[in-house]
């Protein structure tokens, strides 16, 4: 192992840069402390040599930069519960724990940045200074903090909750005190037993006083919005970026609405559609009507999850088909920590071609949070998060399941 001003020369069969270009054959990536120095191909007369030289050659693997998940709640990961469940048995230090725990899996599976999207009080921020000091390691983290969301709305007991014009402005300063580097916004209901997922959360002047103040602060903001109405309120306000993207209408049916992806297309808003959320669990129960009948509370919550598993992945085809939005990779962690490569494999599935894929999941995803010249891609005076899988995701996405190296801020993981 180098000191922290070391170098490393990571040798690799291909390197795909996450921007698009054509892959560079018999790559080298030079990596000085925590930065990438230079990206050329294998030839020992120019490389770095000496005993301040690591070098980590991977002749059959293909090197990328690591990973990004644009939508993340740590302090979920208790697979079966329920959110109330959850928030009702476990105190804020069992959630760090297990916010610890969450952060290494994904970042074991080569997301080396996530963005949190929501969690309860100072959680996510305790955690990200407990990194910072050493104590956990975790992929970069740019954190929300708590979403702020209406009196009794989606996520209120993360205890952010804001009414009105004056109160939400009051909550967007509070939570950049805090720490938050960008601002989260419960739109529309969602799975929070007393919300409505149908309609819209906030006023279209609400919505436009939490964007001014946020980008007043110089912070990016996302809404999560599953309600169609809830789409165009953030739109009519200007928010950074759009969750899940839902179409869900007023009778409860997903219904895509063309005016309404014109819209996000002309604007430029990026979409993170969560693409595998309620994947795995339906899963679960097809398994299980293999073996059995289905009770009628399972067979209820199976048809509601293919209704939604398949409006998402056709609701993401059209808009990248159709309208060239720019597509984030975001998992909607709740569940399950370190399944990221599921949302890239049914992204592939949707229509958009491995590259366009492995671009949403680092340079694209990398610009959207607003570190697009930080990390994301792999060149020189980027930061060194990059990832080398033994065979080529170009081919078959299910290639980055399998990680032959991590490297974070140039520290090697795995």
């Amino acid at each position: 192992m180098t000191g922290p001003d070391g170098i490393t020369v990571i040798k690799a069969k291909t390197l795909i840069d996450g921007v698009g270009a054509k892959p560079l054959e018999n790559a080298a990536v030079i990596v000085e402390g925590s930065t990438i120095k230079a990206v050329t191909q294998q030839d020992p007369s120019t490389l770095p040599q000496g005993p301040n030289v690591r070098t980590l050659d991977f002749p059959d693997g293909h090197l990328l930069p690591g990973l990004v998940d644009a939508h993340t709640h740590l302090v979920f990961g208790a697979y079966g519960s329920s959110y109330e469940e959850v928030m009702n048995n476990d105190s804020d230090e069992i959630m760090l724990l297990r916010a610890a725990r969450n952060a290494l899996a994904h970042l074991k599976s080569g997301v080396t940045t996530m963005r949190e999207n929501g969690a309860r009080n100072r959680v996510t921020f305790d955690l990200r200074e407990g990194a910072r000091r050493g104590y956990v390691t975790t992929p970069r983290l740019y954190l929300c903090g708590r979403p702020v969301t209406v009196t009794g709305g989606h996520f209120f007991w993360c205890n952010q909750e804001a009414d009105g014009v004056e109160g939400v402005r009051a909550a967007v300063r509070e939570l950049i005190k805090d720490g938050a580097d960008h601002i989260k916004i419960m739109a529309s209901g969602g799975g929070t037993a007393i919300t409505d997922n149908r309609i819209p959360s906030y006023s279209v002047e609400e919505l436009q006083a939490i964007v001014r103040e946020a980008h007043n602060f110089g912070k990016l903001t996302t809404a999560h919005c599953l309600a169609t109405e809830s789409l165009v309120h953030a739109l009519d306000a200007g928010v950074d970026m759009i969750e899940h993207a839902g179409f869900i209408e007023t009778d409860g049916s997903f219904k895509f609405q063309p005016h309404v992806a014109e819209r996000i297309a002309e604007q430029g808003v990026y979409v993170s559609p969560t693409v595998q959320t309620g994947y795995r669990q339906r899963e679960v129960l097809l398994a299980r009507e293999l073996e059995r009948p289905l009770t009628a509370e399972e067979q209820t919550r199976l048809d509601g999850l293919k209704a939604k598993c398949e409006s998402q992945l056709d609701f993401l085809g059209r808009m990248w088909n159709e309208w060239d939005i720019s597509i984030i990779s975001g998992t909607d962690a709740i569940q399950i920590f370190g399944d990221y490569c599921l949302g890239l494999e049914l992204m592939s599935q949707a229509g958009m071609s491995n590259m366009e894929v492995i671009r949403a999941s680092t340079s694209v995803a990398a610009k959207s949070i607003g570190a697009g010249d930080l990390f994301g891609s792999v060149e020189p005076g980027k930061g060194a998060d990059l990832i080398v899988v033994n065979e080529d995701p170009l081919q078959d996405i299910r290639a980055l399941r399998s990680m032959a190296m991590i490297m974070r801020a140039g520290e090697r993981i795995l």
